[in-house]
Order: C-alpha cells, then structure tokens, then sequence
C-alpha cells in the first residue's frame, strides 16, 4: 500500500468517527432532564463538561449540575464544587467548593475525597489548610487513589499539615512510583538524593529521575540535569546536563505536540517527503498534519518554519483532524508560529474534544485554569459557532 492510499483510507476512517459522535443525541437526556430527572441533569452535565457528544460549555454544565446537586446527585455535586473551586462555571466560591465537593466525598468515592482534599489544600481565595487536607488525601490514598498518596507524600515531605516525617513521604512515593507516576518517581528520587527517609543512593536516585524525565516531567529533568552536571550518580556529562536543561526549558515554556498514533512515523527519506509535500499542498488533510508536525517538532526551526506549521495544521483542523486541532491550539497557547491567543488556543482544543480526540479534554481543563471565565466562556461560544458552520 502506497502513502497516498494509506492516507486515503485513514480519512475515510476519519469521517466515519466523526457519524459516530453525531448519532450520539443527548436530546432525550434533556427531556428528562427538563422534567427533572436528577440522574439525566447530572449526566448533561458531565457531557458539556467533557465535550465530546456535544460541544464543551462549561457554564452548561454547572447550570446542570448545580440541578442535579440540589437533589442529592453526588456525581454533580463533586462537578459543581470542582466549577466552584476553579471558577471555570463562571463563579468561584470556596465556601461553597467545600460545601459540595464535601457532600459528595461523604459517598466515600476516592476521587471525590481527593478533589475535596485539593481545595482544602489549594483554595479558590488563597486560604489553605493542609490539616485537613491531609486528612482526605489519606482516606483516598487508602483506598489505592495514587495522586492522594502523593499529595499526602509531599505534605509529609515539607511538614505542612502533619509533622514531617521523610519515611512516610517515602512509602508513599514507592507505590505510585512503582505503578510509573512521573511526579512520584520525581519527588521519591529527591528523597534519596538528600538521604531523607532513606540512605543517601545518587545512582537510585537517578534511575527515578530517568523514568519520571522519560514521561515529559520537566523537574524531573531538571534534577537530572543536576545529576550530570555535578557526576552524581553518572558520569560527569556538562553537554548532557545543558541539554537536559534545554528540554525541561521547552517543555516549560512552549508545547508538546502530538502525533496522530493512527499513522506510521512520517517518511524520512526525500522521495517520500517530496510526495508528502506534493499531497499536502493538493489538500490532503492527514498529509498536512504530517508535514506540520515535521515543521513544528524541530525546537530550533525559525519562526517561518513554525509559522507553517500553524497554517498546515490549521488547514487540516478545518478537514476536521482532531490532532490537528490540539495541536493548532497548544501553538496559539504557547504563542509558537501563531500570536499568544488562549481564547483561540481554547477554541480548538475544544472542538478537538468534540471531534474525539484522547487528551483533549484534559488539555483544555489545564488551560482553562489559566483563564478568566469570561475568556473561557468566548472560546465555547466560538467553539459552538464552528461547529455549526461546520455542519
């Protein structure tokens, strides 16, 4: 099979996804729900705040979960104090973020106790009290909520909350290490580096850092880094450390883009790339993709190069290719080939949630934090607008 068809046959593959979403109706959840269903109002909810059967609106879906949480429904109840505590409804509230996300970790549900926890920790005003944090991230640890145990492992580690005490955070590490947690690999390792909690092992520490630096954790490779450059642990490597610290720097400040993992690695021998070229510029979205991410994945391309790259995966997000789409608005969130723009940036990993893409939801809850309400609220609204004149 040649490239051409190869990519013929995945754009097929692509419309065909696309059906299956749209055939996903919510209508008859919102006749439910209008006639007040608390179970359907939780769960329209839940589908404006992921974004896929329909397009993500986030002050949607705390208008339904704060129904549903009014009737008891602890699914909504955990939502709306999660909008609440980040404000991405349109209202943040620490008050009522702990009144709700209290009442659902009543359920005893880990992930419930957790983010109950996280407030306590983390308030929407600027308040913290890590006392009684550390009492939910320990109930939710017990119960096998592996980020718990590591949030309970740093405040352990730094004494906030409970009395320091290394060898706890230690054994709370190892588990969530051990299942592959970058951020647990990452602070286990700084452990042994210091000799706290455990005997002092450069070359244990350094195995931590090496799995938790191999997952993108740019403090992990940055310890790393540190490890090279003083031959802790490894050989004395200067180069090594200066590269570890340019990547921990790139991961920081720009972004890291996907790759479709639909499709083999792009060609790399010339005949093949001229044809990818030739098909990108007749159209083809997936062989814009290609030629984009090819563009955009050498850090030290100038900024034409970059600016291409925007432009080939902006042509093919409008084809509808969802990695396109994320990445198109990871570029305009770290402002690389494309003015800073988190509104646009919002904009499309939107619709790339809407379109299916894994990740996509997450993607736009992380930048969505670092956004006003109002900013948030423009993007869904532009999100909406495409996808009508889409249809």
């Amino acid at each position: 099979m040649n490239l051409r068809t190869f990519c013929l046959l995945l754009g097929l593959s692509l419309s065909s996804g696309a059906a299956t979403a749209q055939a996903s109706d919510p209508g008859t959840l919102v006749e439910r729900a209008n006639a007040g269903d608390a179970a359907a109002q939780a769960d329209l909810a839940v589908i404006y705040n992921d974004g896929v059967i329909v397009t993500q609106n986030f002050a949607r879906a705390a208008e339904w979960a704060a129904l549903a949480a009014e009737a008891g429904d602890a699914k909504a109840q955990n939502l709306l104090g999660r909008y609440l505590h980040t404000g991405l409804g349109g209202k943040r509230d620490q008050q009522q973020a702990v009144h709700w996300l209290g009442l659902a970790a009543e359920t005893g549900d880990p992930d419930y106790l957790h983010d109950l926890a996280n407030a306590l920790e983390n308030g929407a005003d600027g308040s913290s009290d890590p006392a009684a944090a550390a009492k939910y991230y320990e109930m939710a640890a017990k119960a096998g909520h592996a980020e718990a145990a590591i949030s309970l492992g740093v405040l352990y580690q730094e004494g906030r909350g409970v009395e320091q005490d290394h060898a706890k955070a230690k054994a709370l590490y190892e588990g969530p290490a051990a299942e592959g947690h970058a951020r647990a690999q990452n602070n286990l390792g700084l452990l042994y580096v210091r000799g706290q909690g455990a005997p002092q092992d450069y070359e244990r520490a350094v195995q931590l850092f090496q799995a938790s630096a191999a997952q993108g954790f740019s403090k992990a490779m940055r310890n790393l880094g540190v490890m090279y450059e003083n031959g802790f642990g490894v050989p004395f490597d200067e180069e090594r450390a200066v590269e570890l610290y340019r990547q921990a720097g790139m991961r920081e400040a720009g972004p890291a883009l996907i790759y479709d993992p639909r499709l083999a690695p792009p060609p790399s021998d010339q005949a093949a790339l001229n044809e990818l070229q030739v098909m990108a510029r007749a159209g083809d979205p997936v062989a814009q993709f290609q030629v984009a991410w090819l563009l955009a994945s050498d850090v030290d391309a100038p900024f034409e190069n970059k600016a291409a790259a925007a432009g080939l995966f902006q042509d093919a997000a409008k084809a509808g290719h969802g990695p396109s789409m994320i990445n198109l608005g990871l570029m305009y969130f770290h402002g690389v080939g494309v003015p800073l723009d988190f509104v646009l940036g919002q904009m499309w990993v939107t619709l790339a949630a809407a379109a299916g893409q894994k990740d996509a939801t997450t993607t736009s809850m992380e930048f969505a934090s670092r956004m006003t309400a109002e900013q948030v609220g423009q993007a869904q609204r532009m999100a909406e607008e495409h996808a009508k004149e889409s249809r």
